[in-house]
Protein backbone atom coordinates (compact mmCIF):
# COMPACT_ATOMS: atom_id res chain seq x y z
CA UNK A 1 0.00 0.00 0.00
CA UNK A 2 1.31 3.42 -0.92
CA UNK A 3 2.14 5.89 1.84
CA UNK A 4 1.78 9.67 1.94
CA UNK A 5 4.84 11.82 2.55
CA UNK A 6 3.79 12.58 6.14
CA UNK A 7 3.41 8.87 6.90
CA UNK A 8 6.85 8.11 5.46
CA UNK A 9 8.45 10.98 7.38
CA UNK A 10 6.91 9.77 10.66
CA UNK A 11 7.83 6.13 9.96
CA UNK A 12 11.46 6.92 9.16
CA UNK A 13 12.06 9.85 11.49
CA UNK A 14 12.98 12.40 8.85
CA UNK A 15 11.25 15.65 8.05
CA UNK A 16 8.79 16.10 5.23
CA UNK A 17 11.16 18.79 3.97
CA UNK A 18 13.94 16.18 3.73
CA UNK A 19 11.78 13.96 1.54
CA UNK A 20 10.85 16.95 -0.63
CA UNK A 21 14.56 17.79 -0.93
CA UNK A 22 15.41 14.21 -1.97
CA UNK A 23 12.76 14.54 -4.69
CA UNK A 24 14.07 17.94 -5.83
CA UNK A 25 17.62 16.65 -6.26
CA UNK A 26 16.46 13.48 -8.02
CA UNK A 27 17.54 11.13 -5.26
CA UNK A 28 14.14 9.77 -4.27
CA UNK A 29 11.02 10.66 -6.20
CA UNK A 30 7.64 9.43 -5.00
CA UNK A 31 5.87 6.79 -7.05
CA UNK A 32 3.24 9.36 -7.95
CA UNK A 33 1.86 12.75 -7.09
CA UNK A 34 -1.92 12.72 -7.03
CA UNK A 35 -4.13 15.34 -8.67
CA UNK A 36 -4.63 16.84 -5.21
CA UNK A 37 -0.84 17.09 -4.72
CA UNK A 38 -0.26 14.16 -2.36
CA UNK A 39 3.10 12.47 -2.78
CA UNK A 40 2.68 8.70 -2.65
CA UNK A 41 5.61 6.44 -1.84
CA UNK A 42 5.70 2.77 -2.83
CA UNK A 43 7.40 -0.21 -1.21
CA UNK A 44 10.25 0.25 -3.70
CA UNK A 45 10.57 3.91 -2.65
CA UNK A 46 10.89 2.78 0.97
CA UNK A 47 13.62 0.30 0.00
CA UNK A 48 15.51 3.08 -1.78
CA UNK A 49 15.07 5.39 1.21
CA UNK A 50 16.50 2.70 3.47
CA UNK A 51 19.58 2.48 1.21
CA UNK A 52 19.97 6.25 1.24
CA UNK A 53 19.86 6.37 5.04
CA UNK A 54 22.35 3.51 5.42
CA UNK A 55 24.78 5.26 3.08
CA UNK A 56 24.28 8.52 4.98
CA UNK A 57 25.07 6.75 8.25
CA UNK A 58 28.32 5.57 6.68
CA UNK A 59 29.35 9.12 5.80
CA UNK A 60 28.40 9.33 2.14
CA UNK A 61 27.08 12.64 0.79
CA UNK A 62 23.74 12.83 -0.99
CA UNK A 63 25.60 13.50 -4.24
CA UNK A 64 27.69 10.36 -3.76
CA UNK A 65 24.65 8.30 -2.80
CA UNK A 66 22.83 9.44 -5.92
CA UNK A 67 25.77 8.36 -8.11
CA UNK A 68 25.94 4.98 -6.40
CA UNK A 69 22.25 4.07 -6.48
CA UNK A 70 21.86 5.33 -10.06
CA UNK A 71 24.90 3.37 -11.26
CA UNK A 72 24.04 0.59 -13.74
CA UNK A 73 26.15 -1.78 -11.62
CA UNK A 74 24.22 -0.98 -8.42
CA UNK A 75 22.77 -4.06 -6.78
CA UNK A 76 20.65 -3.47 -3.69
CA UNK A 77 21.46 -6.80 -2.06
CA UNK A 78 25.20 -6.42 -2.65
CA UNK A 79 25.02 -2.90 -1.23
CA UNK A 80 23.25 -4.17 1.89
CA UNK A 81 25.88 -6.85 2.39
CA UNK A 82 28.69 -4.29 2.08
CA UNK A 83 26.86 -1.78 4.28
CA UNK A 84 26.44 -4.49 6.92
CA UNK A 85 30.17 -5.25 6.80
CA UNK A 86 31.01 -1.56 7.07
CA UNK A 87 28.62 -1.02 9.99
CA UNK A 88 29.98 -4.05 11.86
CA UNK A 89 33.50 -2.72 11.34
CA UNK A 90 32.36 0.70 12.57
CA UNK A 91 30.73 -0.90 15.65
CA UNK A 92 33.87 -2.94 16.38
CA UNK A 93 36.01 0.16 16.10
CA UNK A 94 33.75 2.11 18.46
CA UNK A 95 33.70 -0.82 20.93
CA UNK A 96 37.51 -0.96 20.88
CA UNK A 97 37.77 2.80 21.42
CA UNK A 98 35.35 2.58 24.37
CA UNK A 99 37.47 -0.19 25.82
CA UNK A 100 40.59 1.98 25.43
CA UNK A 101 38.81 4.91 27.12
CA UNK A 102 37.76 2.66 30.01
CA UNK A 103 41.36 1.46 30.41
CA UNK A 104 42.63 5.03 30.26
CA UNK A 105 40.24 6.07 33.03
CA UNK A 106 41.46 3.16 35.18
CA UNK A 107 45.06 4.08 34.34
CA UNK A 108 44.47 7.69 35.37
CA UNK A 109 42.95 6.48 38.64
CA UNK A 110 46.03 4.37 39.28
CA UNK A 111 44.13 1.09 39.04
CA UNK A 112 46.08 -0.30 36.07
CA UNK A 113 49.15 0.49 33.99
CA UNK A 114 48.90 1.06 30.25
CA UNK A 115 51.55 0.79 27.59
CA UNK A 116 51.82 3.47 24.93
CA UNK A 117 50.50 0.94 22.41
CA UNK A 118 47.43 0.29 24.58
CA UNK A 119 46.67 4.02 24.70
CA UNK A 120 45.99 4.00 20.96
CA UNK A 121 44.22 0.67 20.49
CA UNK A 122 41.16 1.09 18.31
CA UNK A 123 42.28 4.42 16.94
CA UNK A 124 43.09 3.77 13.32
CA UNK A 125 42.88 6.96 11.34
CA UNK A 126 42.48 6.78 7.57
CA UNK A 127 42.22 3.00 7.12
CA UNK A 128 39.13 1.37 5.73
CA UNK A 129 39.43 -2.32 5.01
CA UNK A 130 36.39 -2.18 2.72
CA UNK A 131 37.82 0.55 0.50
CA UNK A 132 38.94 -1.86 -2.23
CA UNK A 133 35.52 -3.49 -2.39
CA UNK A 134 33.77 -0.11 -2.46
CA UNK A 135 36.05 1.07 -5.27
CA UNK A 136 35.23 -2.04 -7.31
CA UNK A 137 31.50 -1.62 -6.81
CA UNK A 138 31.07 2.16 -7.12
CA UNK A 139 34.19 3.41 -8.83
CA UNK A 140 37.34 5.27 -7.86
CA UNK A 141 35.87 8.71 -8.47
CA UNK A 142 33.09 8.31 -5.86
CA UNK A 143 35.49 6.94 -3.24
CA UNK A 144 38.16 9.58 -3.99
CA UNK A 145 35.54 12.30 -3.52
CA UNK A 146 34.73 10.85 -0.09
CA UNK A 147 38.38 10.88 0.96
CA UNK A 148 38.80 14.44 -0.33
CA UNK A 149 35.83 15.50 1.75
CA UNK A 150 37.17 13.71 4.84
CA UNK A 151 40.58 15.37 4.50
CA UNK A 152 38.92 18.75 4.91
CA UNK A 153 37.09 17.72 8.08
CA UNK A 154 38.62 18.79 11.40
CA UNK A 155 39.75 15.94 13.62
Amino acid sequence: MDMKVKEVAELVGVSIRTLHHYDQIGLLSPKEITDSGYRLYSEENLETLQQILFFKELGFTLKEIKKIINSPSFNRQEALILQRKMLIEKRNKVDKMIETIDKTIKHMAGEIQMTNEERFEGINVGFNKFEKEARCRWGNKSIDEIYTKLKDCPR
